[in-house]
């Protein structure tokens, strides 16, 4: 590729993982990670959570639970009113990280630039609800640079990134370290691993039993779960995710956003590509589009060395959540959550969530507790999610769940860029 292709955005931005570029993302550490960038529009998908916006995040997770999705349900349960459910956290945010020196923006902006990263894992702390009203800061950082070899990326680098949530009040909601994986782009037929990934066809039956398992998808809803009924070894019941459509991928996105780079329509996405040039190419009409078709767009997806289009990691995170506040009900509270995305979830394909009860304890500083395990297997029989879950339960011998005490807000942060305005009468923590 020539300095000219790479300037104008004409095709994609090929780059290479050295050892100059993997140094350089380590001076980023306790800084803003340069390979996620803002684009034109800068706000947070929801300034605000609201009664709407709470419920179009969870039925774009597919999760009609009526706690999330109505005002009114919630009156009645402990929580006395509607509130998010975890996931919706990634929704939110004005953007608060930290200025990065003017010098070190400058040396290390391009630190594993052209470079595809795959988002692999998560793992969350939850401290309160987030609300109807409520108004959130974030803070993420780069927190550690891991070189590897894998087999279907060869040399890659595993970047983790810090993220931190706190409301108006200034309570912090949510803890999270999301890692990355990047990996060099190259076409999908010079990969080994994931080659004889077949695209997904179902006959009748199949699909029949499909839609009798999401019949029989289970809830544990307004009954309490007692901490003392639950022992170790139980089996969590069946949930199915699929067939995966672009409609879902859709739908997930009005309910959550873009995520980060935002991709904007007609003239604010002219905008957009004077601030991201390098997030656009020319697609099949040599018009610009984004480079984040490659979740629906499978020739698009097969150009950086994936099979087809796939699913984006907060998809994936959102069915975790959604598979553990099914089984805990309205009394219980998702404290600790850990995903790993161990393989691509490919348009049309179906994944089916299975786990156990592996450990029961009082949480000292917490209370009762139960920890699960559960992972994801798609119809080929892998295994394409991990999960691991500390739940915190009523008791009879200790009473309700007491939500854990919250870390501090951060004391290094940035200010808002221009342009982020509040809720009026809210002054920023």
């Amino acid at each position: 590729m020539t300095a000219s292709d790479v300037g104008s955005g004409e095709k994609m931005i090929v780059g290479a993982i050295t050892d100059e570029s993997v140094a350089l993302m380590r001076e980023r550490i306790g800084y803003p990670n340069p390979t996620v960038r803002a684009g034109y529009m800068t706000p947070p998908w929801y300034t605000e959570a609201t009664y709407d916006a709470i419920r179009h995040f969870a039925e774009g997770c597919g999760d009609d639970n009526p706690l999330y999705t109505t005002r009114e349900y919630g009156v009645g349960t402990r929580w006395e009113g509607q509130i998010a459910p975890p996931g919706f956290e990634g929704a939110m945010g004005y953007n608060r990280d930290p200025l990065v020196p003017e010098e070190l923006d400058r040396r290390t902006r391009t630190a594993l630039r052209g470079v595809q990263l795959f988002h692999s894992g998560t793992d969350a702390t939850y401290y309160r609800p987030i609300r109807p009203g409520d108004v959130l800061d974030k803070r993420s950082v780069v927190a550690d640079v891991e070189e590897k070899v894998s087999e279907y990326a060869g040399k890659s680098v595993i970047v983790t990134n810090d993220t931190r949530w706190w409301n108006q009040r200034g309570e912090v909601v949510t803890s999270e370290s999301h890692w990355y994986v990047h990996a060099e782009r190259r076409s999908s037929a010079s990969r080994s691993k994931y080659s004889t990934d077949t695209p997904a066809y179902y006959s009748d039956d199949e699909l029949a039993e499909i839609e009798a398992e999401y019949e029989g998808e289970y809830r544990q809803g307004a009954e309490p779960l007692w901490w003392e009924d639950v022992a170790v070894g139980r089996t969590l019941p069946l949930m199915v995710k699929g067939p995966f459509t672009v409609t879902d991928l859709m739908n997930f996105h009005m309910g959550g956003g873009w995520y980060g780079y935002g991709n904007p329509p007609l003239r604010l996405a002219h905008e957009n590509r004077k601030r991201l040039r390098g997030f656009y190419t020319r697609n099949e009409f040599n018009s610009w589009d984004v480079i984040q078709r490659i979740h629906w767009d499978r020739e698009h997806a097969q150009d950086i060395g994936v099979a087809s289009a796939y699913d984006i990691g907060p998809i994936r995170w959102s069915w975790l959540a959604h598979y553990c506040t099914n089984f805990c009900g309205d009394d219980g509270w998702v404290y600790k959550l850990r995903g790993e995305f161990r393989r691509f979830n490919y348009v049309g394909d179906t994944t089916r969530f299975t786990g156990a009860v592996v450990d029961k304890r009082v949480v000292e500083g917490v209370g009762p507790a139960v920890d699960l395990e559960f992972s994801g297997v798609n119809q080929r029989g892998d295994t394409n999610t991990l999960g691991r879950a500390t739940i915190l339960l009523p008791s009879r011998e200790h009473g309700p769940v007491v939500l854990p005490e919250p870390p501090p807000v951060p004391t290094e942060v940035g200010p808002r860029p221009e342009g982020q305005g509040v809720r009026r009468g809210w002054a920023p923590s």
